[in-house]
């Protein structure tokens, strides 16, 4: 019925009785052009800081890597759970995937922020076997010094406040244990920061912003206030870790680049190289340009790419499934190539719908 009475035969792009068709859609929507609007936000640049971890760093992260990977293929393999191997073989056959993907991130952190967990792992019933090795991880996280994400920030952001005291920065991590590092390096370096995250009271959250505003350069803080805050007097940002959901990224720059920002929004990320956090931003930053698009898109895309997993889910499988750091490489590969068709795709769509309706549904 539809079609008989709002379509042209043989031209689906070509409606007819367009008035009728307009008094139906003006119940249920209301079309703007951001022209319309006149929301004119100011430029927004990416900057991606790609480091190299220490030594001791490294072999931490690449043996969490490696627990991670043979816990998750021994959920897919029951078999390798009964297989007697050497500590360094170990695997976690009762923790849940989303365990060990936090485990993970954590890793991507800071070695800090991977020690609970590793802790609280090897306090569990059914990882007795492994405990020891799970304890020696933990240990080598607490002992290690030298950090190669930290050295990046007191280096390359740090300055740059000491000399413009009227410059603010909000630097966002995943993870309370990383907050607390940070706050300690600042509190070393003389800088004046404030802290927020989801555990403060709603009147403490709300003096903790009073005195971003007014007095302290540098806030802190978890996902909390990535969503639901006005930060535009601020114009810098730091991903000192990284989501794994592009979405969380671009809640993190709205909070920034919002109408009421007045001055161009720099977005600073922070990698280190062979990490599962410099895949994602390889994709996402150099593949698809995620930071020049405008909010909103991301999503769009997402919704047209052809896989019915999470993104976060797609990123542990190619991650889990390859041995090394560097056989992950093609799989990020062409995650990177569906997002670049999915744009396309969401592009095109675009186009059809600007192409049906953008001279009758415009507002007046």
């Amino acid at each position: 019925e539809f079609r008989h009475r709002f379509i042209v035969q043989g031209d689906p792009r070509l409606p007819k009785n367009r008035g009728r068709l307009r008094e139906l859609l003006a119940d249920v929507m209301v079309r703007h052009a951001r022209g319309e609007v006149g929301v004119q936000l100011p430029p927004r640049r990416a900057h991606t800081v790609r480091l190299r971890l220490g030594p001791d760093e490294q072999a931490l992260y690449d043996d969490v890597s490696n627990l991670v990977r043979r816990s998750i293929r021994a959920m897919a393999a029951p078999e390798a759970q009964d297989r007697k191997g050497s500590d360094e073989e170990a695997v976690l056959p009762a923790a849940h995937r989303f365990t060990l993907r936090t485990l993970q991130r954590e890793i991507g952190s800071s070695p800090a922020a991977v020690r609970p967990t590793l802790m609280r792992l090897a306090e569990r019933s059914d990882t007795s076997t492994y405990r020891e090795r799970l304890l020696v991880l933990a240990n080598r996280a607490n002992d290690i010094q030298a950090w190669a994400k930290g050295k990046a920030l007191e280096e390359i952001l740090l300055p740059q406040l000491a000399s413009d005291r009227h410059e603010k920065l909000i630097i966002f991590t995943h993870f309370r244990a990383t907050l607390e590092l940070l706050e300690d390096l600042l509190s070393r370096t003389g800088v004046d920061s404030v802290v927020y995250h989801g555990q403060l009271s709603r009147v403490k959250k709300d003096e903790v912003i009073r005195q971003f505003e007014q007095s302290a350069q540098v806030l802190l803080s978890t996902e909390a206030a990535g969503e639901g805050r006005n930060l535009q007097f601020c114009r810098t940002m730091l991903n000192f870790d990284l989501p794994w959901n592009p979405l969380r990224i671009e809640q993190r720059v709205g909070r920034i680049h919002r109408i009421g920002q007045t001055r161009p929004v720099r977005i600073f990320n922070l990698a280190a190289e062979g990490t599962v956090e410099d895949y994602i931003l390889e994709i996402l930053d150099r593949k698809l340009n995620m930071f020049e698009l405008v909010i909103g898109e991301m999503d769009m895309i997402l919704g047209h790419l052809e896989d019915e997993r999470g993104f976060e889910e797609i990123v542990l499988d190619i991650w889990t499934q390859a041995h090394t750091s560097d056989q992950a490489a093609p799989g990020f590969e062409q995650l990177g190539g569906a997002l670049v068709r999915a744009r396309e795709d969401y592009q095109r769509t675009r186009e059809y719908d600007e192409a049906l309706f953008g001279e009758d549904f415009t507002t007046e």
